[in-house]
């Protein structure tokens, strides 16, 4: 499980990912955390760990992968409308198939109510994960139908590690990780 390496520390996260790999994937996950520490990269190593093939799912390449993302400010009924047909399809290459929806705390309430439908059961080859910012906007009902995977503000050293192979030097370095704030879309952003 080396694609679990495409994210730094996270180690609560890289602990039950793993265990669910390894004891029976459930139908539905809910990535959160901070926003820019991983929490994507780790939904697509985990998505390619479960169809088999983590290359072509880090490209967004694999047609067992679904991806949702949001357009603008919030997630509306219509892409979870579509999500939801797409799910009722078999897989086409592996033995299931996965559905990301990044930026899940941004759904409104009727996005929310439609998948959740599909959450209460889902086809026996899905699974679900889900992407937040935060918790507080998503549906206790949405919640507790999901396993919940927590992520953290990353380390400085994780940061600086991260940006080690830019060819920084250490006070530069240094400075990138304080300003980045454990976030690694901040760290990329600033060079």
């Amino acid at each position: 499980m080396e694609s679990f390496e495409t994210f730094p520390e996270q180690e609560e996260a890289k602990r039950l990912l793993r265990a669910a790999l390894g004891e029976g994937v459930a139908h539905a996950y809910l990535f959160h955390g901070p926003a820019g520490v991983g929490k994507r990269r780790a939904a697509l190593a985990f998505a390619g760990e479960i169809v088999g093939d983590p290359d072509r799912v880090a490209r967004e390449a694999h047609p067992d992968l679904y991806v949702l993302e949001p357009l603008g400010d919030q997630i509306r009924i219509d892409p979870i409308r579509a999500l939801r047909r797409d799910l009722h399809m078999r897989p086409f290459e592996a033995d299931r198939r996965v559905y990301l929806v990044l930026g899940a705390h941004l759904m409104n309430e009727d996005a929310a109510d439609a998948l959740l439908k599909d959450l209460e059961e889902p086809p026996a080859y899905a699974v679900i994960v889900l992407v937040a910012d935060e918790l507080g906007p998503i549906p206790d009902t949405i919640r507790s139908r999901c396993q919940l995977v927590p992520f953290r503000r990353l380390s400085r050293r994780a940061i600086k590690a991260y940006l080690g192979s830019r060819g920084l030097a250490d006070e530069e370095l240094e400075i990138a990780a304080r300003v980045a704030a454990g976030r690694l879309d901040r760290a990329e952003r600033l060079l």
